[in-house]
C-alpha cells in the first residue's frame, strides 16, 4: 500500500505525512552521521577549557587560603563579609557545608558557628552616647611660661596662700580650710589644716595664725570670698604683721599652688572617704558630724605626712636655687610680691586719687576700705560716670552717691561677665557637638559596615506593630544613611563584597531585633535594604542539560571533519571510537 492510499484511508493529507517522514529521517541522519565518522571522535574543547580553569581556580584558592591564615578576623567589616558570603553561597549552593567554607577561608569552624548564633561583641555605633574621640593633634609649640611659682622665684616665708575646699565623710559635707607657704611647699605641702562643717572668718583667722606662728612679713594671698575679705580677717592679718593681698575675682590661677595641693590631697583621700560614705549606707548611725570631722582631720594629717615623706619637691627646689645669690633670690621674691599685690595697690591708689580729686567728705581710710573689694575695672567705670555728675549741686553726700554708682556698675559688670561666661559655655557646647559630629563622620568613613547598623536601627524605630508596616514606608533619615553606607561599601570593597558585608550586618541586626520586630518587620527592612544593594550574581551551572536531551548528548562540538556518508556507507554499523 502506498503512502498516498494509506493517507486517503485515514483521511489525512498525504503531503503532511511526507513532510513528517522527511523531518524524522533528517533528524535521525543528523544524529547518526557523527557516529559513523572514521577516526577518533573530536575533543570537547569547552570541557578541556573548563578543566583548565578549574585547576587554576583551585590553585589560586589554595594560595588565598594560605594567605587568609595570617589575616585577623577581629575587624567588624571582615566578620560581616564572612557571614554574608556564607549566607549567599549557602543559598546559591545548598550542598555547601560550613566545614568546606571554613577550610577555604582558613577560618575555624566553631568561630563561624559562634558568629551565626551570637551577636557581635562590639556595641552598635548608634547606641554609644558619645562618638569616638577625634585623633589627638600634635602638640602646639608655645612660648616658655613665666615661672610665677617656681622655687627660684618665690622664697619661703614670703607668701602664704589660703583657700577652702569641700569634702564628704560619713555622708556629711565638710569644709577643708588650709594655708600654704608657696615658696616653702617643698618642706610642707600645707602649713595649717582645719576641718569643720562650715566656713567663717574665725576659722580663717585660726588657720593663718597657726601658719604664721609669730613670723612677720608674710603676704596673705586670698580670694574674694566673704570669710577672707571680712573685717575680722583683715584686722587679724594686720595684727600678725601680714599683708592682706586679695586676688582678682574669678582668677583661681593666682593661687594655683594651693589649688593643686587640694587636688593632690583629695585624690589620695578619695577612696578612704568614699568608704566612709558606703559605711553610712549600711550603718546610718555613723552619720555624725563630729565623727566625720575627727576622722577627716586625722586622715588628712596622715596623708600629708606620707606624701611629704615621698615627695621630690625638696630636691627640685634645691636644684633650682643652686647657683643663685642671696640678692638674686631677694629680688625675685620682691618682684613676685609686687605682682601679687599689683591689683590691690592699683585699687588703693585709684580710690585715694578719687577721694582727693572730688573732695569727698569722708575719712580716706573708711572710704578706701568700703570700696577696695570691688574690681579695678568697675572702679574705673564708676570714676568716669561720677565725673559727669560731680558738678551737680543737689548731691548731698558724694561718697554715698559714688558708692551707689559703684554698686550699679558692679551689678552690670557681674551680669556682663555672666553673659560672657554663658556665651563661652555655649560656644564650648557647640564646639563639642561639632567635634562629635566630625568624629562620628570619621568613624563612619573608616567603618562603613558599622555605619550600616545605624540606618537599620533607625528603620527599626519606624516599625509599627499595630499596622505591620514601616512609618512613611521607611522614608526618612535611616533610608538616606543606608544609601550612603552602601555607596561607601561598594566604593571600598566592590559590589559582591559589599553585598556580602550587608548580608552579614543584617544577620546580626536580625538576631538582635527578632523579638522586637518579628519576621514581618525584618522582612520589611530587608526589602528596603535589598533594593539598595547591588544585584545578586546569577548562578551558572555548566553541567546543566537542555530540554533536547538527545541533541545535547549526541551532538558533537567543533567543526565537521568530513561530509556525511552517502550510499552504502549510510547503512554500515557505527564503529567504536578510536578505531
Amino acid at each position: 500500500m502506498t503512502v498516498a492510499k494509506a493517507a486517503h484511508e485515514a483521511d489525512i493529507n498525504h503531503e503532511r505525512i511526507s513532510r513528517w517522514a522527511t523531518a524524522a529521517i533528517y533528524g535521525f541522519e543528523h544524529v547518526l552521521a557523527p557516529l559513523l565518522l572514521r577516526g577518533r571522535p573530536p575533543k570537547d574543547r569547552n570541557a578541556e577549557q573548563q578543566a583548565q580553569r578549574l585547576a587554576i581556580t583551585q590553585a589560586l584558592l589554595g594560595i588565598a587560603t594560605s594567605l587568609l591564615v595570617h589575616i585577623s578576623w577581629r575587624k567588624p567589616a571582615v566578620r560581616a563579609l564572612a557571614v554574608g558570603a556564607y549566607h549567599r553561597l549557602k543559598q546559591e549552593h545548598p550542598r555547601l557545608t560550613q566545614k568546606a567554607f571554613c577550610e577555604a577561608m582558613a577560618l575555624p569552624t566553631r568561630t563561624l558557628r559562634y558568629w551565626l548564633a551570637h551577636l557581635e561583641p562590639e556595641a552598635p555605633a548608634s547606641t554609644s552616647p558619645v562618638a569616638p574621640a577625634p585623633p589627638a593633634l600634635p602638640p602646639r609649640k608655645r612660648s616658655p611660661r613665666r615661672p610665677r611659682f617656681s622655687f627660684q622665684v618665690v622664697l619661703p616665708d614670703t607668701q602664704l596662700a589660703g583657700d577652702t575646699t569641700g569634702l564628704s565623710a560619713f555622708d556629711c559635707d565638710l569644709k577643708l580650710i588650709a594655708t600654704q607657704d608657696i615658696g616653702g611647699r617643698d618642706e610642707n605641702l600645707l602649713e595649717s589644716v582645719i576641718v569643720d562643717d562650715h566656713e567663717n572668718a574665725d576659722l580663717v583667722v585660726q588657720a593663718f595664725t597657726e601658719a604664721i606662728d609669730g613670723r612677720e612679713g608674710f603676704q596673705a594671698i586670698v580670694d574674694q570670698g566673704t570669710p577672707y575679705m571680712a573685717k575680722a580677717t583683715r584686722e587679724a592679718l594686720e595684727a600678725l604683721g601680714a599683708e592682706h593681698a586679695p586676688q582678682v575675682d574669678g582668677t583661681p590661677t593666682d593661687k594655683a599652688t594651693i589649688e593643686r595641693a587640694f587636688e593632690t590631697a583629695k585624690s589620695i583621700a578619695a577612696p578612704l572617704l568614699a568608704l566612709t560614705d558606703r559605711l553610712v549606707q549600711k550603718l546610718p548611725a555613723l552619720c555624725n558630724t563630729k565623727l566625720a570631722i575627727a576622722l577627716t582631720t586625722l586622715l588628712v594629717a596622715a596623708l600629708l605626712k606620707s606624701y611629704q615623706a615621698g615627695a621630690r619637691a625638696h630636691r627640685r627646689a634645691a636644684m633650682e636655687r643652686l647657683g643663685l645669690s642671696r640678692e638674686d633670690l631677694l629680688e625675685a621674691a620682691q618682684e613676685h610680691r609686687e605682682r601679687s599685690r599689683a591689683e590691690d595697690r592699683s585699687r588703693l591708689l585709684l580710690l585715694e586719687s578719687i577721694h582727693d580729686a572730688y573732695d569727698i567728705q569722708r575719712p580716706v581710710k573708711r572710704f578706701v576700705r568700703s570700696l577696695r573689694h570691688f574690681p579695678l575695672e568697675v572702679l574705673r567705670r564708676a570714676e568716669r560716670a561720677f565725673g559727669t555728675q560731680v558738678h551737680r549741686d543737689d548731691i548731698r553726700d558724694r561718697a554715698s552717691y559714688f558708692f551707689a554708682i559703684v554698686r550699679r556698675l558692679h551689678e552690670d559688670f557681674l551680669a556682663e561677665r555672666a553673659r560672657r561666661k554663658a556665651e563661652e559655655e555655649q560656644h564650648q557646647r557647640r564646639q563639642a557637638i561639632e567635634d562629635e559630629h566630625t568624629a562620628r563622620q570619621q568613624a563612619r568613613g573608616e567603618s562603613p559596615a558599622t555605619w550600616l547598623r545605624e540606618p537599620l536601627e533607625a528603620l527599626a524605630a519606624q516599625w509599627r506593630p499595630e499596622s505591620r508596616d514601616l512609618l512613611f514606608g521607611g522614608i526618612g533619615i535611616g533610608r538616606r544613611w543606608m544609601l550612603d553606607a552602601i555607596t561607601l561599601l561598594v566604593e571600598r570593597h566592590g559590589q559582591l563584597a559589599a553585598r556580602d558585608i550587608a548580608d552579614g550586618v543584617f544577620h546580626r541586626f536580625a538576631t538582635a531585633f527578632t523579638d522586637r520586630l518579628g519576621h514581618d518587620g525584618l522582612d520589611a527592612i530587608w526589602t528596603l535594604l535589598d533594593q539598595q544593594l547591588p544585584p545578586r550574581p546569577e548562578a551558572t551551572d555548566q553541567s546543566r542539560c537542555t530540554q533536547d536531551f538527545a541533541a545535547a548528548i549526541l551532538s558533537r562540538a567543533g567543526p565537521e571533519q568530513r561530509s556525511a556518508p552517502e550510499g552504502a556507507l549510510s547503512n554500515l554499523p557505527a564503529r567504536p571510537g578510536g578505531s
